[in-house]
């Protein structure tokens, strides 16, 4: 074996070892033989007709599907990393469950699937550069517990479709849990592979498909929130102001998933694992048109943290963009020479006091001292930029800029309502706003040697995160949050109690577990008593006629969207069977997810009393005037759903044929509920406990046991590992051990991998960290190299010049 030394793409000399042909590998790779390959191929095109084939009959837009799906597999032929756009834009804006009733098996699963068929067919999933070392070994043992736990094989080969009852229930629910994981690993394989053939671009597709995916989630809030509308009526700009920074709503935001539906952790999972991607696009991406687009779609992730008003999740956004960092600083010092003459803890002193100055100044001075002290942070970069002409003018420029901010942040202070004004605290504002300013200015003159890039985006984050979070602790939401803290700890600590009592005592479930999404059934066996609260519903089959049996329950909201016009009245009957008197309301609402306490929505309803109906249905109608619901554009208000609920105390309601009519054209589909649940959604706003467990850590003892979660830790700290030991110098692992982090962290309190859409990504980074190659990179070995080589090639060029000079003369 000999070495050669080859130069990199940075100009970075190394030496390359090079084995001769009959040398035997220490790592042996899989064997891919070509029957394997047609065996891949084969299995591909079965994957890709079944999967196409279960949608023709699907409630809403089936064929379409089918041709979004034919479309999508054709392009990525020619665009074999366009899944890397696709699926992250799909994960946050292309959820039609609510519409549909598809709950377990939907459109979602249709790209996933699509994409694994097609990695099959092309040979893009290609096995060859696996090597048989322990991260194999430790992944494989991972899937092997996970799946001894799941029994319902058949959904692989028969999807779950229409459904008739209560889908948390159901043996398929581990479908719904597991896929992610599943996908993930499938999906691996074909990353490799295309990072393989080309990194770089590779990176490219992957972070601007997260920041799109970031962007567009930032435009669902706005939309959630009302805040879109608002933008486009081009009212005034101050309507505009308020209606962005309106911190004072009792609405918890939800996006478009439809697994929010049950209080779900959907939305907080998916901000924080596409947060250490644009992490990384920030600071690595190819091109400033990238890393101006990671910085806007970071923006897009704080603002929906900001008003998510979710304590868990904005203590793992920090933890987020501080794991990224520290781990940044770990792999470089290890690895790299990147970013060795940034002083890292003056930077790091810097960003601590600037929370610190950014969150007194709006709790001393409001908004205004906000802007003052976003207006000492730019100061410091333009000054730093004027240093570097001249030293005296920057100064100047500096004091100046200081004593205008400051006198503004005092005035601030001393002219609001909002605090309690004195000279102390007017005093303790200026010290800290002067501190941060002057460490601001010092940082600034040290960093000179970095680009203008660089530099920007440095002062833009110093002032963005800072300060849109000392907004958002500010605001009504987050403190009336903050006053039950205490309680909420409590209610979570109960309900982990009574999730150890509903796990199965005997030994193989304590070592591997009660199976994967096994744990909603457990609950109301055991615990039977929260049927009271959060209801029940089945869709049942008297003969050739099928009807829904809606138990009682005052958070169960069972409904469908419909489209009406405002200020209409629509005939609602419908057909009621019960064995005692009772109440059912019906609802007609502007609604997406879930309501919130203190929240007022907009909404019509009527009521239908009726005594003991022994004899059979009892048809019963009322008119439903509108009202303002649905007066508004789309853009403007939520969706109109028309909704039932079952008021009677203990009785257990038949229902059948409803019916939302205006002269005599019927509104509702499957309104007979012959299909199912096809077309219906249920709602829980309240009492969402009885489905998830709220702690990842005991969910994954809960589902896979000891084994199982030893080996689940051993997977997020290999990931963590890996990060810290700089792995070629690759700073993709660190967004990937960082996206990992937060979603740990917030785990303590939030169970969030029950969704397929969070867990596709997270075990994605796990996947991908543990087998992804250990690309090369340079390293301080490569840089004193570099510096040597290039040192003796200026006394070569400098011996040379006077030589001839010499002659010269």
């Amino acid at each position: 074996m000999s070495d050669t030394t080859v130069v990199n793409h940075r100009g970075i000399s190394r030496r390359r070892k090079r084995s001769s042909k009959h040398q035997p590998s220490t790592n042996p790779k899989f064997p891919i033989s070509t029957v394997t390959k047609v065996m891949g191929k084969l299995v591909g095109f079965l994957l890709l007709l079944l999967t196409l084939n279960i949608f023709r009959n699907f409630p809403v837009f089936g064929y379409g599907l089918i041709g979004i799906g034919v479309l999508y597999f054709s392009a990525l032929f020619f665009l074999p990393r366009l899944w890397l756009l696709v699926l992250p834009f799909a994960m946050v804006s292309f959820d039609l469950a609510t519409y549909t009733g598809r709950f377990l098996f939907n459109e979602f699963d249709l790209l996933f699937l699509v994409t694994i068929a097609f990695g099959l067919i092309s040979g893009k999933f290609s096995l060859s550069f696996l090597k048989a070392g322990w991260p194999v070994w430790l992944i494989g043992a991972y899937c092997v517990v996970v799946l001894s736990g799941f029994s319902a094989w058949g959904v692989f080969l028969s999807p779950p479709e229409s459904i008739g009852s209560n889908p948390y229930y159901l043996p398929e629910y581990g479908y719904k849990v597991i896929k992610g994981m599943l996908w993930a690993l499938m999906l691996v394989p074909i990353w490799l592979n295309l990072l393989q053939q080309n990194r770089d671009k590779t990176l490219s597709w992957l972070i601007v498909g997260q920041c799109i995916a970031a962007l567009v989630l930032g435009l669902v809030i706005l939309w959630e929130r009302g805040t879109l509308g608002v933008l486009l009526s081009g009212t005034a700009w101050y309507h505009i102001v308020s209606s962005l920074f309106d911190l004072s709503s009792s609405y918890r935001t939800t996006g478009i998933f439809s697994d929010m539906h049950t209080g779900g952790e959907v939305v907080d999972g998916v901000i924080l694992l596409l947060l250490p991607t644009v992490l990384y696009g920030i600071s690595q991406g190819a091109s400033n048109a990238i890393r101006i687009l990671s910085l806007v779609a970071f923006s897009s992730l704080a603002y929906c943290t900001t008003v998510g008003f979710t304590r868990a999740t904005y203590v793992s956004f920090f933890v987020g963009i501080a794991a990224f960092i520290l781990l940044y600083i770990v792999a470089h010092r290890r690895s790299e020479t990147i970013g060795q003459d940034l002083p890292y803890g003056l930077l790091g002193l810097t960003a601590l006091i600037a929370f610190v100055a950014a969150f007194f100044s709006f709790f001393y001075a409001g908004s205004f001292g906000v802007a003052s002290f976003s207006g000492l942070a730019l100061s410091t970069y333009l000054g730093g930029q004027l240093s570097r002409r001249n030293i005296w003018l920057a100064v100047i420029f500096w004091v100046t800029t200081g004593v205008v901010f400051l006198i503004v942040a005092v005035n601030a202070h001393f002219g609001s309502r909002w605090v309690e004004r004195s000279g102390e605290s007017a005093f303790i504002l200026v010290v800290i706003l002067l501190a941060f300013f002057l460490l601001g200015c010092f940082l600034f003159v040290r960093i000179i040697k970095q680009s203008e890039f660089n530099k920007f985006l440095l002062v833009a984050l110093l002032i963005m995160v800072p300060a849109g979070f000392s907004i958002a602790f500010g605001g009504y939401k987050f403190n009336e949050r903050m006053d039950n803290v205490s309680k909420d700890i409590d209610t979570r600590v109960v309900h982990w109690k009574k999730v150890i009592e509903s796990s199965n005592a005997d030994l193989v479930s304590k070592f591997f577990g009660n199976g994967v999404g096994t744990f909603p059934a457990n609950y109301v066996y055991h615990f039977p008593g929260a049927v009271a609260e959060i209801g029940s519903y089945t869709v049942n089959q008297d003969g050739y006629e099928s009807y829904l049996s809606v138990g009682p329950g005052r958070d169960l909201a069972f409904g469908q969207r419909v489209v009406i016009q405002a200020n209409t009245s629509y005939n609602l009957t419908l057909s009621i069977r019960s064995e005692k008197k009772g109440k059912v309301a019906a609802f007609l609402c502007e609604r997406n997810l879930i309501f919130s306490s203190n929240f007022m929505a907009n909404c019509e309803a009527v009521s239908f009393r009726f005594n003991a109906t022994r004899d059979g249905f009892v048809q019963l109608s009322e008119t439903l005037n509108t009202g303002g619901v649905g007066k508004r554009s789309w853009v403007s208000r939520w969706p109109t759903i028309l909704y039932l609920k079952n008021f009677s105390k203990s009785e257990v309601v038949d229902i059948d044929n409803v019916s939302l009519s205006i002269n005599g054209d019927q509104l509702l589909k499957n309104s007979n509920f012959s299909r199912g649940t096809d077309h219906w959604f249920f709602y829980n706003d309240f009492a969402h406990l009885p489905w998830h467990i709220k702690n990842t850590y005991l969910q994954s003892w809960y589902n896979y046991g000891w084994i199982g979660f030893l080996l689940f830790i051993s997977l997020v700290m290999t990931v963590v590992l890996i990060a810290l030991k700089g792995r070629g110098g690759s700073v993709f692992y660190v967004a990937c051990a960082t996206g990992v982090v937060a979603v740990g962290v917030f785990g303590i309190f939030g169970s969030p991998l029950d969704s397929s859409r969070v867990s596709w990504l997270f075990y994605f980074y796990i996947f991908a960290a543990l087998l992804g190659p250990k690309e090369e990179g340079p390293n301080r070995k490569d840089f004193i190299e570099k510096e040597f080589v290039e040192k003796k090639n200026s006394r070569n060029r400098s011996s040379y010049a006077k030589s001839k000079h010499a002659v010269s003369q």
